[in-house]
């Protein structure tokens, strides 16, 4: 699946069959074998590779500095560490290329890392952009943000979007944009071996240059969703796309605080209300604590300026953000999630998806677009459609 391989460090015994027979399902080969950190340095000394897996074994009998010089050595390289019941080496925190298990290990902890390897590499990195699209609280708006994010992403790359939701049981995205895929999420997670095989048959094409991939919609179909699945899902749709969005499911267990972490981009979205925006400040303090990686850009959805409304000077100090987005609150939006259609099909000059637009550009790097010029005909003309006269 992967273009990987991977150096065996101090590896004996029953994890070192074990390592390498879960290392050859994921289609990874194993480049050598040594046994401690001198020879693994000495190894790589000369082979330089960005595709190369470092899985050390750490235990009771290993020097104490040795997993700390490996790190110190190949600053960037992915590291697995397998550490020995009841002992846990002191690693540093925030390191995205780190991982650790203890042993003996399942097999979804080790395919699970490797997984998280795979989407925070330089190489995976630079082909595809990853998005997350995550509410405070529920009824935020964040399944209107994320599509119509996507869907400026793609106008704007001109290249594959997809948009991908998390809900696995029970998805919105299928009813939310009027579509029926023949495979959805589901059909993929319950047969991991053959996700990647299968990946490209769930993407539906709803407009140019963005595709949709949804969770069960026909019935409810109870899930648990692991570390490996999310991963392996997110890692199998990055090699189909230049970006994917995520719609978050409203849900705060581990896999999920570990996903937003691991994610490049995390747009975080809340409605201008106080106990919004309180829960607002508890997310980003969490993410904070966790050492999310990725870039993150609060949205408050529903906006409507007036001498009522927070300002967003107010809002910024309370979350102690020095920028946050305003999506207005527009009609446009109301009439798009009764249509199935987005806003730039529908609504091309509404509020909303102006504001839209410029998260976009803000996650893109790119400067905003001028706004089109209309003749004194072309505005008559849309404020009459606007109001239903024509």
């Amino acid at each position: 699946m992967y273009d990987l391989k991977a150096l065996l460090i101090g590896c004996q015994g029953t994890p070192r069959a074990a390592v390498r027979g879960e290392l050859e399902k994921l289609s990874i080969d194993v480049e050598a074998e040594v046994s401690d950190v001198d020879a693994c340095l000495a190894f790589v000394a000369g082979r330089p590779s960005e595709s190369r897996i470092l899985v050390v074994h750490s235990g009771r009998n290993s020097p104490p500095d040795a997993v700390e010089r490996l790190l110190a050595s190949a600053t960037g390289r992915p590291i697995l560490v397998l550490f020995d019941p009841g002992y846990e080496p002191v690693l540093p925190a925030r390191r995205p290329s780190l991982e650790t298990i203890e042993l003996p290990f399942r097999p979804d902890d080790l395919r699970s890392a490797i997984h998280r390897f795979e989407i925070q590499s330089p190489q995976a990195a630079s082909r595809c952009r990853t998005i997350l699209v995550l509410g405070a609280t529920e009824g935020v708006g964040c399944t209107s943000v994320a599509a119509n994010l996507a869907s400026e992403l793609g106008r704007l790359e001109k290249g594959p979007c997809i948009l991908a939701e998390q809900a696995v049981a029970f998805g919105r995205l299928a009813n939310y944009l009027g579509i029926r895929p023949k495979v959805t999420l589901y059909d993929l997670v319950i047969d991991l071996d053959h996700m990647e095989a299968r990946m490209p048959e769930a993407m539906a094409l709803f407009e140019d240059n963005l595709y949709v991939l949804v969770g069960s919609y026909r019935e409810i179909t109870p899930f648990m969703i692991t570390p490996e699945v999310a991963f392996k899902a997110l890692a199998c749709a990055m090699q189909l796309a230049t970006t994917v969005v995520v719609d978050a499911r409203h849900h705060f267990e581990e896999v999920d605080l570990d996903f937003a972490a691991k994610s490049q981009h995390v747009v975080l979205v809340a409605k201008p209300t106080i106990p919004s925006l309180h829960s607002m400040r508890t997310l980003l303090e969490a993410l904070l604590r966790r050492g999310s990686q990725g870039k993150h850009y609060v949205v408050i959805n529903q906006y409507v300026a007036s001498l009522d409304a927070i300002s967003r000077q107010t809002i910024e100090g309370h979350l102690n953000e020095h920028e946050v987005f305003l999506v207005a609150s527009d009609p446009a939006m109301a009439a798009v999630e009764s249509s199935g259609r987005l806003l730039r099909k529908s609504a091309p000059d509404s509020e909303a998806l102006r504001d839209i637009t410029t998260l976009a550009h803000s996650i893109l790097g790119t400067p905003p677009e001028q706004p089109a010029r209309h003749t004194l005909r072309e505005s008559l003309k849309r404020v009459a459609q606007s109001l239903n006269l024509g």
